[in-house]
């Protein structure tokens, strides 16, 4: 399943970039996200997730991994965690660009998510309404945090 989001930020590209960084602000934008830690700075981290999809409630111990990162501009990561007790795991390959235009930076995200198991069941349309809705979410709590510090 392939999801997509631009949200525009009134705040600089630099400033948007760093953020993204500092993992404790990023990670509290994230829907579900009850810790994270980094493992290796700017390669490795590490998170747990928790959301209700349908009738499940999901726990994905999760491991993040950046792939490439251009500076300021794109960052390509991985994340994929396995929830024991509902026997399924999640794969997502993340793209996020950041580009600037009238005074703003649009932050885009690209992601490819795959379900696997029990989770999978429930069928594409659920699956896909949840995700987008957290990613708007995320989007939106991304924003206001930004937007407020400006």
């Amino acid at each position: 399943m392939r999801l997509e989001k631009e949200v525009d930020i009134l705040a600089p590209r630099d400033k948007v970039w760093n953020f993204i960084w500092d993992v404790d602000r990023f990670i509290a934008c994230v829907p579900g996200c009850k810790e994270a830690k980094t493992i290796e700075a700017g390669k490795r981290y590490a998170a747990t997730m928790v959301e209700k999809v349908g009738p499940f409630r999901v726990e994905f111990p999760t491991t993040i991994e950046v792939l490439e990162k251009e500076e300021f501009s794109r960052i390509k990561a991985r994340a994929s965690g396995t929830d024991n007790k509902i026997g399924s795991r999640m794969k997502l390959d993340l793209d996020v660009s950041l580009r600037e235009q009238d005074n703003k930076t649009i932050l885009g995200f690209v992601a490819g998510v795959d379900i696997l198991g029990k989770l999978a069941a429930l069928g594409h349309g659920i699956i896909k309404r949840k995700a987008d809705q957290v990613l708007d979410e995320f989007a939106q709590a991304v924003k206001k945090q930004l937007e407020e510090d400006s």
